[in-house]
């Protein structure tokens, strides 16, 4: 803390105030004149004046304080897909993810259709949702909100005992990669910035489903994801709809 710093501080402003007082009524013999002890005694009131005063929340100095970089607000949040066995129903925050995997191959089947990845055309291992994080009612300025996939459940094999959780990972991330409008990327969880002169911005998740789960899983059985995301929160469930 600097000297001014200390100085405006209510403990800072009360000691020296203190001190002023003591010197001003005579407690303390600095050899000062009768007219320089009633000078030192008005400004020793006044710092402990200004220290109650800062105490109970009133700023006697004026200083102003920058802008926060963020703002009370809402967010309206629109997803979309691009995937044959994706479907979202932004009514209902509800993204249904329906899987199609080979027992016997142990590998995951497509539907038809492309998926945007390269070497992964319609294989429904992987789900791409695009958001739009539009600015709602009470949100201006520049303003932050995030999205997290904040809940991602393990499947237990009922034959070994084991539990896999039902996304991959990398280096002990999971594969669910955020992408923003920029092209940067984040695992699990992404910050949103709003400009001032912008009204939203896009960005996706990219999730890939781990093959051990799915296949310790019954057909038609079904498991939920959480995505957070603009202060909605978004179900992902992933339904294993057909097994061959």
């Amino acid at each position: 803390m600097d000297a001014w710093a200390w100085i405006t501080s209510q403990v800072g402003a009360f000691i020296i105030g203190l001190a002023l007082l003591l010197i001003g009524f005579g407690y303390l013999k600095l050899g000062f004149t009768l007219k320089t002890l009633k000078l030192v005694k008005i400004v020793g009131v006044l710092f402990v004046a200004y220290a109650v005063l800062s105490y109970a929340g009133i700023n006697l100095f004026g200083t102003e304080e920058a802008a926060p970089a963020t703002s009370v607000g809402t967010f309206e949040v629109t997803g979309s897909d691009a995937q044959a066995w994706i479907t979202v129903d932004n009514n209902q925050q509800l993204v249904t993810w329906a899987v199609t995997y080979n027992w016997t191959a142990g590998a995951f089947t497509g539907v038809g259709g492309a998926d945007g990845l390269a070497g992964a055309a319609t294989q429904t291992q992987f789900c791409t949702i695009s958001y739009q994080v539009d600015r709602g009612l009470g949100t201006v300025g520049l303003v932050q909100t995030y999205g997290d996939v904040s809940s991602i459940p393990s499947i237990t094999n009922d034959t070994t005992g084991i539990s896999y959780p039902l996304l991959t990972k990398t280096n002990d991330q999971y594969n669910a990669i955020w992408t923003r409008a920029d092209a940067s990327t984040a695992f699990k969880m992404v910050t949103i910035t709003v400009d001032e002169d912008h009204d939203g911005e896009a960005v996706s998740v990219n999730m890939t489903l781990n093959g051990d789960a799915i296949k310790s899983m019954d057909q038609y059985d079904a498991v939920n994801i959480s995505i957070l995301i603009g202060g909605e929160t978004w179900t992902v469930q992933v339904l294993l709809a057909s097994v061959s």
